[in-house]
């Protein structure tokens, strides 16, 4: 049997022909994975909730009257600066001690950021200062969620809904966004307009750092740390249903242990062999050209730049602020309706097609808005300004469906395992790094040289796609340790030979002998 094409389906699995809700194993693994996604989703909400407290006047008062634009740059920018210094924080943790720690304290920093936030200005307190350390303190738990959390994902579900389920990640953002959107206090015009909005990260984390206790730890983490009857329990109760002989759970771990052996034999984990491995250096590549993508496509523009949509809207005769909110309010439910056919598309198409498309579309859409706006400023056209409202739509939506199912599930995918965690640190350091230099240069600049900064965005965009058709590896079909032999170009044994090691559970009888109970247990050893 050969590896890739989805091969791992022929393997008997237990109950395989039920819907995951049906299986006990999957539908228990999956619901207790639904806190991963609450996190993505804070991200979410977070970020468009506090951009809208920037057009509110009791939250202005609140943080000492009215911040100049420097001082709202800079709050902006906070949690992308405080990411890129805790990032190689979450690396660590995430290797040493295990996936489930980040989680926690990103849902400890939301509990606590949030109730420093909402106390901004109250008792005589520096509002700026206090409404700062909160964005400090919640930035700093996001990092170590983003950065984990695509790790999670596809090191724990079963191998037929990695995919979907790493690719639902960032849709769990664009309904954080979603919620944001529709979800405020506009009719207030107290200091409550903004703290219940505030309050609402509350929920969501107390969720979190319940659920999590209950996930299981990744058995690749396990493996790694020498825990191997967990990891078999895990692979037993959660993938096999239960059954002690399930052949898929044999094959998985069989496969898992033997792609970390070699990885440790060769300590793949160290920094000089990354740098000196061409193929760790290809993977690197790939995760920093997704992250370049991510961040460097011009959709920052949409968020940062409200002068064009202000004009264009009061040109049709649209100038109140409820209809206003209702538009941006359809521009975000248009987006999630593209990233759930992106996530859609994914389990049809390859990656290559699916990512040189929509990044065609991204390039036309952003031609297209670069030539409406530039004869909107000109001539005042007022079809050209209605064009333009339209492109910036299918802009953001061409963009999320490549964003939404691969942009945050490929870069964990491609890394092996050695080099998960510090890759992913790379990732999130280049994108926080790209973030600053965007908040900092959009407005400035669309307030210098207005349209002609978009065209900035088309050089990118055309470099960034000629890269991704040149490095970019197809992974689709494959499970997880088959994809590091895409890079490596030296097969495992276990992919090759699935049936050789099924059998061979099988008659030793190893897999019969472990307890999945073991799976429910506390980490006992947590410092190994």
């Amino acid at each position: 049997m050969l590896a890739g094409h989805e091969a791992f389906r022929s393997i008997p699995n237990k109950d395989s022909h039920l819907p995951w809700w049906k299986n006990d194993g999957l539908f228990r693994l999956n619901l207790l994975l639904c806190c991963i996604f609450l996190a993505q989703f804070l991200n979410g909400y977070d970020a468009v909730l506090v951009s809208g407290f920037q057009a509110m006047s009791a939250w202005k008062t609140s943080v000492t009257g009215e911040p100049d634009s420097s001082k709202i740059g800079l709050l902006n920018a906070a949690t992308y600066l405080i990411g890129m210094v805790t990032a190689p924080f979450a690396a660590l943790i995430a290797d040493k001690w295990g996936r489930k720690w980040c989680i926690r304290y990103s849902s400890v920093t939301n509990l606590v950021g949030t109730a420093i936030g909402c106390a901004t200005g109250a008792g005589g307190t520096n509002g700026y200062a206090m409404f700062m350390v909160s964005r400090i303190i919640i930035g700093s738990g996001l990092a170590f969620a983003v950065m984990c959390s695509p790790i999670m994902l596809q090191e724990l579900p079963h191998p037929k809904h990695r995919t979907w389920m790493a690719g639902f990640f960032d849709v769990a953002f664009i309904c954080g966004n979603f919620t944001a959107a529709w979800l405020g206090s506009s009719y207030l015009t107290n200091n409550w307009s903004w703290r219940i909005p505030y309050l609402i990260h509350i929920g969501p984390a107390l969720v979190m750092i319940f659920l999590i206790t209950y996930v299981p730890e990744s058995p690749r983490w396990l493996i790694k740390k020498g825990r191997d009857s967990e990891a078999k329990a895990f692979f037993i109760k959660y993938h096999g249903n239960g059954a002690e002989d399930d052949e898929l759970a044999a094959f998985e771990y069989a496969e898992v242990q033997e792609a970390i052996r070699m990885e440790t034999e060769t300590k793949q984990d160290s920094w000089k062999v990354i740098f000196s491995s061409r193929s760790s250096r290809h993977r690197l590549g790939c995760v920093i050209l997704i992250a370049i993508c991510q961040n460097l496509s011009g959709t920052a523009i949409i968020s940062y730049c409200d002068s064009l949509p202000s004009l264009v809207l009061k040109l049709v005769g649209i100038t109140d602020t409820v209809t206003s909110t209702g538009i941006n309010a359809g521009l975000t439910s248009f987006t999630f309706v593209m990233a759930m056919f992106g996530l859609w598309l994914t389990q049809r198409v390859n990656r290559r097609p699916q990512l040189l498309g929509t990044w065609l579309a991204v390039l036309l859409a952003n031609i297209g808005l670069t030539a409406c706006t530039a004869m909107y400023t000109k001539t005042g056209n007022k079809g050209a300004g209605i064009a333009a409202v339209a492109f910036v739509w299918l802009y953001n939506g061409a963009f999320f469906v490549s964003c939404g199912s691969i942009f945050f599930s490929y870069p964990a995918e491609v890394l092996h395992y050695s080099m998960r965690g510090k890759g992913m640190m790379i990732w999130m350091i280049t994108a926080k790094c790209l973030s600053v230099f965007s908040s900092y240069t959009n407005p400035v600049a669309m307030e210098q040289i207005g349209w002609k900064w978009y065209l900035f965005y088309t050089c990118i965009l055309v470099v960034t796609g000629i890269c991704l058709y040149v490095f970019i590896v197809e992974t689709r079909g494959h499970t997880l340790e088959e994809i590091g032999q895409l890079f490596d170009g030296k097969p495992l044994e276990t992919s090759l030979h699935p049936e050789v090691a099924t059998m061979g559970y099988k008659e030793k009888g190893e897999i019969a002998s472990v307890s999945i109970n073991a799976v429910t247990d506390e980490e006992k050893s947590v410092g190994q």
